[in-house]
């Protein structure tokens, strides 16, 4: 009898550890109240490990322990890549459904390096988002970060926050805020803000000749270099005519601003003709002189470094060469600006003959 009672209550002090232990592990692969969905990203190939890590650090999960016991007892191990909204009251069980069958429910948009603000907005509108309202968001929305509060605001620059919304690959739920939209974008425009330590160096060396730079200068500059360079090698040399024309006092003359001048009427054109350069804009470089009222297009930290590290030379003038490598020709003077020109129509006629 005695040995009957004693198996007996170890059974059941084994009974009762083992049922603490599932309830902790229980607690471990709860969730903490949430009230706001939560945006998560599991990159390709990731171990159901690395998944476990992921939901802990985002909060989704208390510990990740016992995540990958967890899958194998549920089998669902396949769990596929992608990008996901959580909403606040799902469970984990509904996660790893959602995982397994790869339901992403998020939007996937790609901001190309020199996209305008118009072009974002269609890109927006195409994938069900709110195109116009992120063009409002653009001039309305109060400042989230500090450089926001340096940008002048311009009477005939149809958007404050053109050039500062950095080009990536953004993933939005599907009812994004505009707001919102336009912040992700900021935030990423300040990552490099923050690692080139642009401000700083602005205030410790002028790339103007003997005169203060503006962040919002430097960024229109990147936005030139971005619209008018290819070929990254050929940036901080196009950087550096820019600036030796405008410590000259020269008209830019670049013939991007006069694509963004169409573009504000409503036009998308890809060739500029001649006639175009005789219209007096704001953002005609042919009829203003000095830098346009704002940024012309979406620049990366490449055309960012280049327009904060120009090349020092002493060209003023470059043109394409037209010979399928992207590159241009560049001239100190007017005569080695006709002699590139000429190049250059030497390069069109011998590819026409060639696809002849």
């Amino acid at each position: 009898m005695k040995w009957f009672l004693r198996i007996f209550f170890t059974l059941v002090l084994l009974a009762g550890w083992v049922g603490l232990g599932l309830l902790y592990v229980d607690f471990t692969l709860g969730s903490p109240k949430r009230t706001e969905p939560v945006q998560l990203k599991i990159p390709p190939q990731t171990s159901l490990e690395g998944i476990g890590r992921i939901l802990e650090e985002k909060g989704l999960i208390r510990k990740s322990t016992f995540f990958r016991y967890y899958v194998i007892w549920k089998n669902k191990t396949n769990l596929r890549a992608g990008n996901y909204e959580i909403a606040p009251g799902e469970t984990l069980d509904q996660m790893l459904t959602r995982f397994a069958e790869g339901k992403e429910n998020t939007v996937r948009i790609n901001v190309i390096p020199g996209f305008t603000a118009y072009d974002i907005a269609d890109r927006l509108t195409k994938n069900g988002l709110d195109g116009q309202g992120f063009l409002k968001a653009l001039n309305n929305k109060p400042p989230k970060f500090a450089f926001e509060k340096s940008i002048p605001k311009h009477p005939q620059r149809p958007y404050k926050l053109e050039g500062y919304l950095y080009p990536d690959t953004y993933y939005f739920p599907k009812k994004e805020k505009p707001e919102n939209i336009v912040n992700a974008m900021l935030e990423r425009f300040n990552e490099q803000l923050v690692e080139l330590d642009i401000e700083r160096e602005l205030r410790e060396k002028s790339p103007l000749s003997g005169k203060e730079m503006t962040l919002d200068q430097l960024v229109t500059v990147a936005s030139l270099i971005q619209r008018e360079g290819q070929v990254a090698s050929e940036k901080p040399i196009i950087a550096g005519v820019i600036y030796n024309r405008l410590n000259k006092n020269k008209k830019l003359q670049v013939d991007a601003t006069i694509v963004f001048m169409y573009r504000m009427k409503g036009q998308k054109i890809k060739t500029v003709l001649e006639r175009m350069y005789y219209e007096k804009h704001p953002y005609s470089t042919y009829a203003i002189t000095g830098l346009p009222p704002g940024p012309i297009s979406t620049p990366t930290k490449v055309e960012l470094e280049a327009a904060l590290y120009p090349q020092k030379h002493r060209y003023l003038f470059y043109v394409t060469r037209d010979d399928g490598s992207n590159l241009h020709y560049f001239a100190e003077t007017d005569q080695g600006h006709r002699a590139n020109l000429q190049k250059r129509e030497r390069n069109r006629k011998s590819a026409q003959a060639n696809s002849q």
